[in-house]
């Protein structure tokens, strides 16, 4: 059996329904993907997370999850807030959580002197055929430099295209609107062995931007040919569903509250994840009468929410291929969208109303969709079909199966160097010695 490790920090709730927490596509993507190569008997799976409360190491859905770099980010936790508030010496609560700090100090000393020779021996304990981190951030730079050192295949999977800005440089050390350094963001891309986008469009702006070549896994969806004969009627569907994150640069929840004062004898309603308070804070305060606001909803309920909503809209600036798109298509949802197009699904195929980036041309899309049962229905199967022709779950597993298959038997990028040889620094670029 191949052995693969998924880097998706914040996809355990999906698995553990007793937590509480806000999942968006990346994470939906993650574990689609993850249990797809389980269910297979094929793959030894195991996906990386962040700590939720859960035991270290546990086993569910034949899956195993690890918590990443457990005994480095504990010891941080609990050292680095008292130092924020001391300028020389660690702040104490005179009780026993102060007992640590007697060895946290020196290993977190440790780890900043020796960083790349210590990270990588997390992934030498868990070595994989294939390590697969999702999305271009920091912990995705951190992981593909440590494996890199440890002689480990590495593959980015692109979620937005916001992973693939045109001002990633490798010396900026500005921050991106995910508070990630730009720089990190370029490393990821310039040295992970492997890069999987999810659109044709990835594909140009990889090549184009960071002069690679990257694999098409399109974004998969459980999804079937009688998926249409299960929909709700139009008379049980009594809402204009929004969701996303609160922010101002991806998701734009204030378009849609400006869309809700232009359509006051509609009713909306809102999912927002509470990622950006003041924003969160500032919809709250200006929404209207008829939008209606729920902070976050277990992902296991989200499909009631789906079987409600008659209309179906977006906001976003920017997408990869949203997996709130996908979801509508299962559904039974017509979708307008603001300005984003992905593939062309919308003015091309027929999946749903564009309105080019007018408030006003969006406006009327949400009134027709939401009167006339014949274009919301036309839309809806138009965006069934598609799906289900170009982003069933099956294919897209079994070509994700195919290329990481193919990542495995070619030869890594780098050569691999004993420890001794290696540069004490964590990130070292490839065009360095």
């Amino acid at each position: 059996m191949n052995s693969i490790n998924i880097v998706c920090h914040n996809v355990y709730p999906i698995f553990d329904p007793s937590i509480a927490w806000g999942i968006g596509g990346m994470e939906t993507r993650a574990a689609l993907l993850a249990r797809g190569l389980a269910r297979s008997g094929r793959w030894n799976v195991r996906v990386i997370v962040n700590d939720f409360g859960q035991p270290q190491r546990v086993k569910l859905e034949g899956i195993e999850f690890d918590i990443y770099q457990p005994l480095h980010r504990h010891a941080s936790d609990n050292v680095n807030p008292r130092f924020a508030r001391r300028k020389w010496f660690p702040a104490l609560n005179l009780d026993r959580r102060d007992i640590p700090l007697i060895w946290q100090i020196p290993l977190l000393f440790v780890f900043r002197m020796l960083p790349g020779w210590l990270c990588s021996i997390f992934w030498r304990r868990r070595k994989a055929d294939v390590t697969c981190c999702f999305g271009n951030n920091g912990t995705s730079a951190q992981v593909i430099a440590d494996c890199r050192r440890a002689g480990l295949a590495t593959v980015l999977c692109i979620a937005s295209d916001d992973d693939l800005a045109a001002d990633y440089q490798p010396n900026d050390e500005s921050l991106n609107d995910y508070r990630t350094p730009k720089w990190m963001a370029h490393y990821a891309l310039e040295n992970a062995d492997h890069v999987f986008v999810q659109t044709e469009r990835q594909m140009q702006l990889l090549e184009s931007r960071f002069n690679r070549q990257g694999d098409l896994i399109r974004n998969p969806v459980d999804i079937s040919a009688n998926a249409p004969a299960q929909w709700p009627s139009r008379s049980e569907r009594d809402v204009i569903l929004w969701i996303g994150r609160s922010d101002t640069f991806h998701k734009r929840p204030l378009l849609l509250v400006e869309l809700a004062k232009r359509c006051p004898d509609l009713p909306f309603l809102m999912i927002m994840n509470k990622t950006h308070v003041d924003i969160f804070e500032t919809v709250l305060a200006n929404r209207p009468p008829n939008l209606t606001i729920v902070e976050r909803v277990p992902h296991r309920e989200i499909w009631d929410y789906y079987r409600r909503a008659r209309v179906f809209v977006s906001t976003s600036a920017y997408e990869g291929f949203p997996n709130t798109f996908l979801q509508c298509a299962v559904a039974g949802v017509p979708v307008t969208s603001l300005s984003v197009d992905p593939e062309q699904i919308l003015a091309k195929y027929g999946c749903g109303l564009l309105a080019d980036g007018c408030m006003e041309r969006l406006e009327q899309h949400v009134r027709a969709l939401w009167s006339n049962a014949d274009l919301a229905d036309q839309q809806a199967r138009a965006f069934h079909n598609y799906a289900l022709t170009h982003h069933g779950l099956e294919a897209q597993v079994e070509r994700f199966e195919s290329l990481l298959q193919k990542v495995i038997g070619n030869p890594l990028r780098d050569p691999v160097r004993p420890w001794w040889r290696q540069p004490r620094r964590r990130f070292v670029r490839r065009t360095e010695p």
